[in-house]
């Protein structure tokens, strides 16, 4: 457990996480990138606490993901499982275990500051809260020739998930985007990563 845990948290937090671990122990298991969720916590007689957390994310998204479910469990074990999941008894545990991490010296500013702002109403999501997600995107390791759409300048073609789109304005936290393929109009998150195609399509475009 702990040679896992070195390979994806900051090494100041290792021994922290490792201590909740040893506490409360649980099956851990890194998983291939989810599109619906960062990790997962379960709970059954049969299997005992079970957590799971995807092997892509940067070191302090993944910190962030492993005390978010954790709190799961603590919650799970002084309450049972007929609390509401993300509901105050959550919030509060997943603040009391945020709460030793909470320092330059494990988060850079830039990170540290919204994750300040998000613990005070902490959601499922980190994503829900656009500062903190769009802060921790910035430590991500992406793909060769991959960038933010946000990044991406307007009416410009781009690759996503195998279908080729358009950008054009932004509308709050997403981009309007055409799907070259069929024409159609999709928002796209502004931190969705995506691949650059070397085609231009001219504001005058039909699109």
């Amino acid at each position: 457990m702990e040679s896992l845990l070195h390979q994806h948290l900051p090494s100041d937090t290792v021994a922290y996480c490792l201590s909740l671990w040893q506490q409360h122990p649980f099956h851990f298991q890194i998983t291939r990138p989810r599109r619906s969720k960062f990790g997962d916590y379960a709970y059954c007689s049969l299997k005992g606490h079970r957590i799971s957390i995807n092997g892509n994310m940067n070191r302090y998204a993944f910190l962030i993901t492993y005390l978010h479910e954790v709190a799961h469990q603590r919650v799970c074990i002084r309450f049972g499982t007929g609390v509401d999941p993300h509901g105050r008894s959550w919030k509060k545990m997943f603040r009391e275990l945020l709460q030793p991490v909470l320092t330059e010296g494990v988060f850079p500013a830039d990170i540290l500051l919204p994750l300040l702002d998000y613990a005070r109403d902490p959601k499922a999501a980190t994503a829900s809260h656009q500062p903190l997600y769009q802060a921790l995107r910035r430590y991500d390791q992406h793909p060769e020739g991959t960038l933010r759409l946000v990044e991406v300048p307007e009416n410009q073609s781009f690759e996503l998930g195998g279908r080729t789109f358009i950008k054009h304005q932004k509308r709050r936290t997403r981009f309007l985007c055409t799907d070259q393929q069929n024409g159609r109009q999709y928002t796209v998150p502004a931190e969705a990563m995506v691949r650059l195609l070397e085609v231009r399509i001219e504001p005058n475009s039909r699109y």
